[in-house]
C-alpha cells in the first residue's frame, strides 16, 4: 500500500486502485472491498461511485485535504463519497449538506458510527440556514446538480470563510442546451469573479461523461480589528452575510497585509486608521489599529461595540481570541 501522490498522506493505492484508511473498521458502507495490510483496514474507492475519487483517479494535483481539516460538503446524498471524506479528515470534521429527505435518512444511519460526520437536512443555496451547526471551514466541497453551481460554491466559501473550495460541474444542470465546454468556462469566470483563484479544471471522463471538478482558493486575506480612544472596537455590518464583522478583505497585488487592512476600513467604514501590530493566524493577517478619523460615509453601516454582537458574520472564537489581542497592543502603555 503506497501513498497517493500529493495527497498529504491521505489517500493510498496498490495495483491501481485507490484506498482509504478506515475510521470505522469493520463496517462497508456501499459493499466497497475491505483490504487489510498491517494491521490497519483500507476501503477501496471506487471512481465510477465518486466524484472525488475519479477527480484523483484521472491524475487530480490540487487537492486541499488533509486529516485535521474541517470541510462542509454540499450534496451530501446517501454518503458514499462523505464516509470516504469521513475516512481522509479522521481529525478533522465534515458537514454533510443533504436536501432530499430520502437520500438524508441513509446519511444519518452511515454517521452514527462516524462522529467526525455531522449532517445536515438543508438547502446549500441558503448557507444561513445551517450557521448553527457550522463553524469556519477549511474546505467547501460542492456535488450539487443544480443551476448557479459556481455561485453556491462562492456562497459558502463566504459565510464560512473557507480557503479552498472543490466544485463539481455537471453540464447539463446549468444548462441543457449548451456545450459542455461552455458551460464549464462560465462557471470558471464566475468563480473567478467572486474572487477566487482557480488553480485546475480537470475533466472526470471516463468516469463521469461532461463533467470537471474545479479547484478554487481564495486568496490571502487581512482584517483590521480597530480600536478607538474609549476603548470601544469597531465592526461593519455586512449585508449580504447578514452580520456584524471586522472590515477586512483580499490583499491585492503589491500590498501588504497591513496596506489591505487601511484600505479595507476605509472603504467598507469611512474611517483613517493606523496600523500598530500584525498577527498571522493561518487562513489571514490580522492587523491591530488605532481610528483615526472619519473621512467619508463607507460602503457599509458601522458601529463601535463594547463587547461582541450576538449577529455575526463569522466565527465568534475567533473574534474571542483577535480582540483583546489588539486590545493590549493597541493600549499596551
Amino acid at each position: 500500500m503506497e501513498d497517493r501522490t500529493g495527497t498529504n498522506g491521505t489517500v493510498f493505492c496498490e495495483k491501481g486502485r485507490l484506498y482509504t484508511k478506515s475510521y470505522d473498521p469493520g463496517r462497508r458502507v456501499y459493499s466497497e472491498r475491505l483490504l487489510s495490510v498491517a494491521g490497519s483496514e483500507y476501503r477501496e474507492w471506487n471512481p465510477s461511485r465518486s466524484k472525488l475519487a475519479a477527480y484523483l483517479a484521472t491524475g487530480g494535483v490540487s487537492y486541499p485535504l488533509n486529516r485535521g481539516s474541517k470541510v462542509l460538503y454540499l450534496g451530501a446524498a446517501n454518503g458514499t463519497t462523505v464516509s470516504h471524506v469521513s475516512d481522509i479528515v479522521c481529525d478533522g470534521t465534515v458537514y454533510a449538506v443533504e436536501f432530499s429527505p430520502r437520500s438524508f435518512r441513509d446519511l444519518v444511519r452511515m454517521s452514527e458510527t462516524r462522529k467526525n460526520v455531522n449532517p445536515l437536512l438543508a438547502d446549500a443555496t441558503n448557507p444561513s440556514e445551517y450557521s448553527f451547526a457550522v463553524d469556519k471551514v477549511d474546505v467547501v466541497y460542492s456535488d450539487v446538480a443544480q443551476k448557479n453551481q459556481a455561485d453556491i460554491l462562492a456562497d459558502n466559501m463566504d459565510m464560512y470563510g473557507a480557503r479552498f473550495g472543490m466544485l463539481c460541474i455537471k453540464a447539463r444542470s446549468e444548462d441543457v442546451a449548451a456545450k459542455p465546454e461552455e458551460v464549464f468556462e462560465m462557471s470558471k469566470r464566475r468563480l473567478q469573479e467572486r474572487g477566487l483563484k482557480v488553480h485546475e479544471m480537470r475533466s472526470l471522463e471516463p468516469y463521469e461523461k461532461d463533467h470537471v471538478m474545479i479547484v478554487a482558493e481564495r486568496p490571502r486575506t487581512s482584517y483590521a480589528v480597530a480600536f478607538r480612544e474609549d476603548g470601544r472596537f469597531m465592526m461593519v455590518y455586512h449585508p449580504r452575510r447578514k452580520g456584524w464583522e471586522m472590515p477586512g478583505g483580499k490583499v491585492e497585488s503589491g500590498e501588504s497585509s497591513a496596506d489591505a487592512a487601511v484600505r479595507e476600513c476605509l472603504e467598507e467604514s469611512g474611517y483613517e486608521v493606523k496600523v500598530i501590530a500584525e498577527k498571522d493566524i493561518g487562513y489571514c493577517d490580522v492587523c491591530a489599529v488605532k481610528v483615526l478619523e472619519k473621512v467619508s460615509d463607507g460602503e457599509m453601516e458601522s458601529s463601535f461595540f463594547d463587547s461582541i454582537p450576538d449577529e455575526l458574520s463569522f466565527d465568534r472564537a475567533e473574534y474571542e481570541t483577535v480582540i483583546p489581542w489588539a486590545r493590549s497592543e493597541i493600549f499596551r502603555d
